[in-house]
């Protein structure tokens, strides 16, 4: 039991690794808490500091998601026991402790976790993410990503472990998509920030970015 909790421990602490903070801090000598939207995650290296930053960030976050499902698969532990190291590591990027419990989404993290459980739920997440990215915006292929690994692992009972680290991890990654919780707050459009956030992970609806041609 005690080699358990060591392990979930790590799980945690291998995701509060604050992979995007250090590289922007080292590159550019910035806060990347300070940048963009103010969050420690690979998309906002990305837009805000730099191709390469976040191209390494984004590896060594889902890297580090991986590392904390297969540290319970190299000892020979339970696929629910990888599952929860999984969520760990989502939950650790998300509210890292070397960053005051501050963090980012979590996606890179789950998607090495769910890398490590099973690749092919993997894949079919990514698709709906990817064709949604294209046309209008990845918070909705996200959602979309974690709809479709839930239905087919509920549907193909093998992969139930995988389905249940998307639905455990759901929460976590909504939760941050409403921060700060504290603008919600007395806001008279709160319903419609609330619901632009939960579904489009900011305060406005994003336009469409495939434009259709109409004939004349």
């Amino acid at each position: 039991m005690f080699k358990e909790i060591i392990i979930l421990i790590v799980a945690y602490v291998l995701g509060s690794i604050p992979f995007g903070y250090l590289i922007t801090k080292f590159t550019t000598k910035k806060n990347l808490l300070e940048i963009g939207w103010k969050k420690n995650s690979g998309s906002n290296v990305f837009k805000n500091v730099g191709l390469w930053q976040g191209i390494f960030t984004f590896v060594f976050d889902v890297l580090k998601g991986f590392l904390a499902v297969y540290l319970a698969q190299y000892f020979g532990l339970s696929l629910l026991f990888q599952v929860f190291c999984g969520v760990l590591a989502v939950i650790g990027h998300n509210w890292s402790c070397f960053l005051g419990f501050k963090g980012g989404r979590g996606l890179a993290a789950l998607i090495g976790a769910l890398f490590a459980i099973s690749p092919l739920v993997l894949i079919i997440a990514l698709i709906p993410c990817i064709i949604f990215t294209i046309i209008w915006t990845a918070s909705v292929g996200t959602l979309l990503s974690f709809l479709t690994a839930i239905i087919f692992c509920v549907t193909f009972r093998e992969y139930e472990m995988a389905g249940l680290l998307m639905f455990i991890s759901l929460i976590p990654v909504l939760i941050k998509r409403l921060s700060p919780i504290k603008e919600l707050q007395n806001n008279p459009n709160y319903k419609e920030l609330l619901e632009n956030r939960l579904i489009f992970d900011q305060d406005t609806v994003p336009p469409i970015r495939l434009k259709i041609k109409k004939k004349n």
